[in-house]
This record gives C-alpha cells, sequence and structure tokens, in this order.
C-alpha cells in the first residue's frame, strides 16, 4: 500500500485545525482531535517511528515547492519524532 497519501491527508487535517478560526471549527474539539490522532501515533515501535520519520522527510521533500505549508508540517512532525527517539 502506498502510505504516501494517507500520510499527507492526515498532515493535512493537523495543519488545517491548526489554522482554522472558532468560526470553522470549536477549538476545543480540534485540539481533541489533533490529541486521538497523537495518540495512535504514539503506538508506533522504535522500529516504525524511524521509517515513519523517514517517510515524512521523502514526502516534505517532494512537496516542497508545490505545497510548501504542508512540507513543513511534515517536517516539524518528524522533528517531533527525533526528540522521542
Amino acid at each position: 500500500m502506498n502510505v504516501d497519501p494517507i500520510i499527507v491527508a492526515m498532515v493535512s487535517a493537523i495543519q488545517m485545525l491548526d489554522h482554522a478560526t472558532e468560526q470553522e471549527v470549536d477549538p476545543d474539539f480540534a485540539v481533541e482531535l489533533q490529541q486521538v490522532m497523537g495518540a495512535y501515533l504514539d503506538e508506533l515501535s522504535p522500529e516504525d517511528v524511524v521509517e515513519f520519520r523517514e517517510i515524512l522527510l521523502r514526502i516534505a521533500g517532494e512537496r516542497a515547492e508545490a505545497d510548501p505549508l504542508i512540507a513543513e508540517y511534515l517536517r516539524r512532525l518528524a522533528d517531533g519524532y527525533a526528540r522521542e527517539a
């Protein structure tokens, strides 16, 4: 399975929640949804974290020109996992 579109969709959702106004999304709901997504990602094994980071950084490089905001979110997410590893 090609997980790239799934990861881009997930990061796009996180990015949209981060930038949504109160009129667009209830802030408490946005935070709760991000916490749920993070909890599932926290279940990754150490080996999967390494692979996940590599995928995030590769996709960020591929998307940097066409979609710089998503590329930056991918890099920031990867950086967060580097500190945990």
